[in-house]
């Protein structure tokens, strides 16, 4: 492995983002990033990243629940299920500290570069943001807690996950929502993920699954590991490519 010393600033925390060459060779010398939606995570073909739960705070009823609020319907709940609110439109930029594995560090790609700075990296994705889509206020970052969150009964029946119909109805929802904050999971709760997240006024274009991308200052990274290749291995891969290439097509 060909390998570089750490490049973070004083007093900021040491993460990486790990992906394959094309990007890491773009993100390095272009600083040209793409910024994903929760909606994006939710579908992903790609099993190392893809996460149908993004974008989502809950928990489980794992012993019968029963609310009776005044006024209000009853309601007995228990599943093993999630209940629980989604969170509010965003853009995601996911990176990994230290503690991950090289084996997911592979299959997230292998090519890891570092951040010197995620408080000036955040503030110039804002910046950089705020050219293509309204952002609605300061981004957010830092590590990804895995934590289920309490639900509430509330007047507010806005993004409830269930209305008790009445005067006044009631709702049942997530006590709060935390764009940091994810369900203890496999195999992401071994992720050692940080992340920042910007909010918009929805998504570019309408199309929660299309990338926003945009291009910042490259010494925001710095290059770390990149897998070698053997010469051996080149010499196999060319030969191959060759001899595809001359396979007729029918």
């Amino acid at each position: 492995m060909e390998e570089n010393s750490i490049k973070s600033d004083i007093e900021q925390p040491v993460i990486f983002l790990t992906v394959d060459k094309e990007v890491y060779e773009s993100t390095t010398r272009t600083g040209s990033i793409w910024l994903r939606s929760c909606e994006y995570y939710q579908n992903i073909e790609n099993l190392a990243r893809k996460d149908g739960l993004e974008g989502s705070n809950g928990t489980k009823a794992l012993f019968q629940l029963y609310f009776k609020p005044e006024n209000a319907v009853s309601l007995r709940y228990k599943g093993a299920g999630i209940i629980g609110c989604s969170i509010v439109p965003h853009y995601i930029f996911s990176m990994h500290g230290t503690s991950i594995t090289n084996k997911w560090r592979a299959k997230l790609g292998g090519y890891t570069f570092g951040i010197r700075s995620v408080s000036e990296l955040a503030a110039d994705i804002a910046e950089q943001v705020k050219k293509q889509i309204v952002v609605l206020r300061q981004p957010r970052y830092g590590p990804v807690h895995y934590q289920y969150t309490p639900l509430t009964m509330s007047h507010d029946l806005n993004n409830a996950a269930i209305v008790l119909n009445g005067n006044p109805g009631v709702a049942i929802k997530s006590i709060d929502t935390d764009v940091l904050r994810k369900l203890p999971v496999e195999p992401f709760i071994q992720h050692d993920e940080w992340r920042i997240v910007i909010f918009t006024s929805g998504y570019l274009g309408g199309d929660a699954h299309a990338p926003l991308k945009i291009n910042l200052d490259p010494n925001h990274f710095y290059e770390y590991i990149k897998p070698r290749s053997t010469p051996i291995y080149d010499t196999i891969r060319g030969w191959w490519s060759r001899t595809i290439s001359h396979i007729p097509r029918r």
